[in-house]
């Protein structure tokens, strides 16, 4: 699957995060790349009574993470910000599935997913906890290796062309951002409202509205942190927002802060970055 269906934004305050955080991305290769679309490790070590909390716009995707305290554990995509305070030193490891991918390849009803977190055990059983045993002891290339194979033993036998069509679909929401209205992606793919409301919900737990809504709040949160002084009533028209009210509403509503004083947030912190490596 050569479709992007997850951006590499959702990061917030990227250039503060820089300072506290290493995450690193790989590809998932092979067949299981149709179902997962990237594994990705987190380490900190931050100084000693120092703590830095990251907060993350999630993606529609469900995430498998390895932690050595919590164990392995599935979550659902996030309808809110997702907040992860850290201290000390550590290291997380996570698959991301593509949208509608983890019940693609598990058979798992994906109505429920929306803000799901569970025990991985209770999905693939007592193996699961040797995985992350396993994740915990090596490094990252040994655990994207792990990973793989233990997900690709689960490959379904066929591919699923429902979930195939969804692909296709979502890979254009995140792609074109034209598309800012449901009715869009319906004429695109000549597929009724209705029936797209049923296929994210079977496979993602969220409609095809709330992602177009999400890819576009992503878009705005990445244009406001490189760009302090950028148009807000020109960005809001562009994400397809009626007007600038509407959009800092909704900007305001998911991050906690106005677009302006989130992107004057941003500018400090890439500041203050600059001025400690010189």
């Amino acid at each position: 699957m050569e479709i992007p269906t997850a951006s590499d934004k959702g990061l917030l305050r990227p250039q503060e995060a820089a300072a506290h955080i290493d995450l690193r991305r790989y590809p998932a290769e092979g067949p299981i790349g149709a179902y997962v679309e990237r594994y990705w490790s987190v380490r900190w070590d931050l100084p000693e009574d120092a703590s830095y909390e990251s907060v993350v716009i999630p993606h529609p995707c469900v995430n498998l993470s390895f932690m050595p305290v919590l164990g392995a554990e599935v979550h659902g995509p996030g309808t809110a910000v997702s907040r992860h305070p850290l201290t000390g030193a550590g290291r997380v490891f996570g698959a991301k599935f593509r949208p509608g991918g983890f019940s693609a390849l598990t058979g798992e009803d994906g109505t429920h997913f929306a803000d799901w977190s569970v025990s991985a055990a209770a999905v693939f059983g007592p193996v699961a906890d040797e995985l992350n045993r396993i994740v915990m002891g090596g490094g990252d290339i040994e655990a994207t290796g792990a990973v793989s194979a233990f997900l690709s033993e689960r490959l379904p036998p066929r591919p699923d062309p429902r979930y195939v069509d969804l692909l296709r679909i979502v890979g254009t929401m995140l792609s074109d951002r034209g598309i800012t209205r449901v009715d869009q992606v319906a004429e695109r793919f000549a597929m009724s409202p209705k029936r797209l409301q049923r296929l994210f919900g079977s496979y993602i737990g969220l409609g095809p509205k709330w992602l177009i809504r999400r890819y576009r709040l992503h878009d705005a949160a990445d244009r406001l942190a490189e760009d302090r002084d950028v148009d807000l009533a020109r960005l809001a028209a562009e994400l397809g927002w009626t007007d600038q009210a509407h959009f800092t509403h909704d900007f305001k509503d998911l991050i906690g802060s106005p677009p302006a004083e989130y992107a004057a947030a941003c500018a400090s912190a890439g500041r203050e970055l600059v001025m400690a490596v010189r």
